[in-house]
């Protein structure tokens, strides 16, 4: 991966939505297209291309049967990971899926470009771990990321794989709801454990405060304890050669944006080992909550219990009683309405997400952190559909007819939250990216001013692209008015 690599394209396209015909063929026998059939309604699979031309890939041979876009990323017999968001299986305020996850009309263009550079010879690993409680066959089968797989795999000689990244997926109970389990582990190679010690982000942060809602924390305290900070990983992910991200334009609840940085929170096959929050209000070191309140402290020591209690009864009567305190707000609220660590002031997932993204460029085939990047990367975030409001699972749908691509996950996100409106240097996601060096894993070795963004109007400069282009997205409740340029 080109760390200094500062060129990023915004192609505004014209399509504002997506085809609904698999295989999703392109509109047009293309010079490169090696197949025979066409779809004239399928506008993306042009629009994709033309991003990626924009980008200056494979300039020289652009218009003729040669062009080959991923040369010099891709080579032959390499093992290509492509990362789709499908966070989840359904729009949780039942309005467009697809400003929530990957329609699969984007990755046609993609594999075929892929296959391109492969020359038949290499593997195609296509993987996501959702949430927990997230249908991955659901999500396939909406996305018709399945039904163009199925198509596919009988079009090349290129073993195209496609699976659960997790372990285990959340199931539901009789009790209080989501608790139970279930094992997954659909990876064929395992699972590994990569340690980044004291390169984390979280040297230094007290350990047995840090907690993820669907677990129990301490599990969390086996990963992040005593020098070490250990993530889960697939090792299907750190056999690859080159990652291919397919992000969405979206806003998140607890990162203001869930971009490309965003996107590799899909690589883990573990959620007890991912940070979402500290326990505790601002003014006791924490960021669950904003001011201390002793309701709150009182159902995270309920919570924990429920998490971590291996008897029922005892689970059972912690989510009595953690039910009835928390429902004291409708008759004396709370002074905030934040819980979860779900607000502008979150000051632990942004550690969690450049931890992952240092092992997604760093961490060798057998999961060790070396001081070189490992494999390459290029990234596209597709706002054909974006979502701004209430992200990552419940957003307002935007057509926004936007497609963006680079080689950094950083400076996607850079771009990607200008373009929306946002200033990236409030949100410590991307801003800690930039300046954080922890060990001497940077994730991107220029500086702002090296930037070059290409759209449909010509190259600029990140200050004048700010002046020229906003597409004003709403944040989200509890990040308006703290985010906005």
């Amino acid at each position: 991966m080109d760390l200094l690599a500062s060129d990023v394209v915004v192609n505004f396209v014209n399509s504002k939505n997506y085809p609904s015909k698999v295989p999703f063929f392109p509109s047009e026998n293309f010079p490169e297209y090696t197949g025979e059939s066409v779809d004239p309604d399928n506008r993306v699979y042009g629009e994709v291309r033309e991003t990626l031309y924009k980008l200056g890939l494979d300039k020289e041979n652009f218009g003729t049967k040669n062009w080959n876009p991923f040369k010099g990323i891709i080579e032959p017999g390499m093992t290509v990971f492509v990362k789709p968001n499908t966070v989840r299986h359904r729009h949780l305020d039942n309005k467009d899926i697809f400003s929530v996850i990957t329609h699969a009309s984007i990755l046609r263009p993609i594999l075929d470009y892929i296959c391109i550079a492969l020359e038949n010879r290499g593997r195609i690993i296509i993987g996501d771990s959702q949430v927990i409680f997230g249908r991955f066959d659901k999500a396939m089968e909406i996305s018709k990321i399945e039904a163009l797989l199925q198509w596919y795999r009988h079009q090349t000689p290129v073993p195209i794989e496609c699976f659960d990244l997790r372990i285990v997926r959340g199931s539901r109970t009789w009790l209080y709801g989501k608790w139970g389990r279930k094992r997954v582990e659909q990876d064929p190679r395992g699972y590994r454990v990569v340690d980044l010690g004291h390169r984390s982000c979280f040297e230094g942060i007290d350990p047995q405060r840090l907690r993820i809602a669907i677990a129990n924390h301490k599990n969390m305290d086996k990963f992040h304890s005593k020098g070490k900070h250990q993530y889960v990983f697939p090792k299907s992910f750190l056999e690859s050669d080159v990652v291919i991200s397919i992000a969405k334009l979206k806003t998140h609840r607890r990162t203001a944006v869930t971009l490309a940085l965003k996107n590799f929170m899909g690589i883990p096959a573990l959620k007890d080992c991912l940070p979402h929050f500290t326990t505790g209000s601002v003014k006791e070191g924490g960021d669950q909550y904003i001011h201390p309140s002793v309701r709150k402290r009182i159902c995270l020591k309920l919570h924990d219990q429920i998490q971590s209690n291996p008897f029922v009864p005892v689970k059972f009567a912690c989510a009595v009683i953690k039910k009835i305190i928390w429902n004291t707000h409708l008759l004396v609220p709370f002074k905030d309405n934040v819980y979860e660590a779900m607000w502008f002031g979150n000051d632990t997932l942004w550690r969690t997400l450049l931890d992952i993204n240092r092992i997604v460029i760093y961490a060798d085939k057998e999961g060790n952190i070396q001081d070189v990047p490992q494999r390459g990367h290029f990234g596209v975030i597709d706002g054909i559909i974006a979502g701004d409001k209430d992200g990552p699972v419940s957003p307002n749908p935007v057509p926004a007819g936007v497609l963006i691509a680079g080689y950094n996950s950083v400076l996607l996100d850079v771009v990607g939250s200008t373009l929306i409106g946002f200033d990236f240097m409030k949100i410590p996601m991307i801003r800690k990216a930039l300046e954080n060096h922890n060990g001497g894993l940077s994730l991107y070795k220029g500086t702002k001013e090296d930037i070059r963004i290409f759209d449909n109007e010509g190259m600029f400069n990140l200050e004048e692209f700010k002046k020229v282009r906003n597409l004003h997205f709403e944040a989200h409740p509890n990040w308006k008015g703290h985010v906005e340029l």
